[in-house]
């Protein structure tokens, strides 16, 4: 027997600036998310211990299929307008982290969630020689536009390649009051 999960991130044409998934919950408005930021971290040059990294992320689909043979998972790119992130980690230790950043959404980047690291980040240098990899989970400290009032949690995961690339594949679950 197989199953299937299919997770659906389209943007309709007039609400290109909402990438989200939204539904009510405890009469609160909820938005779940799922993107996959991609771009360049690099140490400051006053510390480097201080690592800042800029990204950004398409419109995309996610799909994870489980069959007899294991899991398959696929995250397709769609039209639609860019999300922006800024973040700053500062290591503290040899595989953690603590940091803040933000996340904006669309040209105009008048939508815009404000992050922080939850206790410590961690980072095993060791999975695969040249790379940094680590996990997060991030507390959403509110926002701008349609992130005014937002509270929540971010899951990432990610890589950082020797020479700076960075690759993060994030989840997002938003509460805001009615």
């Amino acid at each position: 027997q197989e199953a299937c999960c299919l997770l659906v991130l389209q943007v309709a044409p007039k609400a290109r600036k909402n990438l989200f998934f939204e539904w009510t919950l405890n009469r609160m408005r909820t938005i779940f998310y799922t993107m996959h930021f991609r771009g360049q971290t690099s140490p400051t040059t006053a510390d480097p211990k201080v690592l800042r990294t800029t990204a950004s992320a398409t419109s995309a689909v996610l799909t994870t299929q489980i069959r007899s043979s294991g899991v398959e998972s696929n995250f397709q790119a769609l039209d639609g307008q860019l999300a922006f992130m800024e973040s700053e980690l500062r290591l503290a230790g040899p595989t953690s982290f603590q940091g803040d950043g933000t996340i904006s959404l669309g040209d105009e980047s008048e939508h815009v969630l404000r992050f922080s690291v939850v206790e410590r980040g961690h980072f095993d240098p060791d999975i695969e020689p040249g790379t940094m990899t680590g996990t997060s989970s991030w507390k959403v400290e509110g926002g701008e536009g349609q992130f005014s009032g937002a509270r929540g949690f971010i899951t990432s995961a990610f890589i950082i390649t020797g020479s700076g690339e960075f690759s993060d594949y994030q989840l997002g679950l938003l509460f805001f009051p009615n």
